[in-house]
């Protein structure tokens, strides 16, 4: 089987419609998602709304706990705090059992789940360098760990201690090694490409392909400013 992994949609609607006009022609069987669907971006309810009724898997980001748990929303910067603060605004209100009930971390046979981290996922570490992800290899049984967050796509391989960031395309894995895969991110790219980025993994193949797209990130932007949000995060996606 064929699965997208998406993770840090970031309440883009203009970057997530782009990702699924292109998985009209993927033969990709299910879609997980990594957390942070929301925050950042002008189109929160449309994005949330999607994941909850389209995802096969889910997990939470600290975008989303920041709706119901001050603690976390303590963590974050000052730009970042006032586009939640924004979000939890506009945020449809039985919204928030949904994301009550969303777990940090879900496996299947071949992989875990996590937003930050797979250790210790409720304090949603950033995972750069292979000394960040070290311990994380411990914390999962499966082959492969799929994590966002850093918003950078990235390969973490266990037996050789690396980590390569990714360029767009198809990385083919070894069935004896174990691995942390980032996609990067589809609402709000951190590597100085403002494609949105997601990845593809395939079961059978046993690939992990990265997808970077263009879409129409100008108007992205001039939604975030219109609703009054920082204006860092419009700037951020040109």
């Amino acid at each position: 089987m064929r699965y997208a992994i998406l993770s840090d949609i970031h309440s883009n609607w203009e970057a997530l419609e782009a990702v699924l006009d292109h998985l009209k022609k993927e033969k990709v069987h299910e879609c997980f998602v990594l957390g942070d669907t929301i925050g950042y971006g002008a189109n929160p309810n449309e994005c949330f709304t999607w994941m909850v009724q389209n995802a096969h898997a889910m997990v939470a980001g600290n975008h989303e706990k920041a709706m119901i748990d001050p603690l976390v929303l303590e963590w974050f910067n000052p730009t970042a705090r006032e586009a939640a603060q924004w979000t939890a605004r506009v945020l449809k209100p039985e919204f928030s059992e949904k994301i009550r009930l969303l777990n940090y971390l879900y496996a299947n046979l071949f992989s875990t789940l996590a937003h930050g981290s797979p250790d210790n996922p409720q304090e949603f570490r950033y995972l750069f360098s292979f000394e960040d992800a070290r311990g994380s290899f411990q914390w999962f049984k499966t082959p492969i760990c799929f994590v966002g967050h850093t918003h950078i796509p990235a390969l973490f391989l266990e037996s050789t201690e690396t980590v390569r960031f990714l360029k767009p395309g198809v990385n083919e894995l070894e069935r004896n090694e174990r691995y942390i895969l980032n996609p990067g991110s589809v609402g709000q790219p951190r590597d100085r490409d403002p494609r949105l980025a997601f990845g593809i993994f395939d079961d059978k193949a046993w690939t992990f392909e990265v997808v970077r797209l263009e879409y129409d990130n100008q108007t992205a932007a001039t939604k975030i400013r219109k609703a009054g949000l920082p204006g860092c995060y419009a700037d951020r996606l040109l």
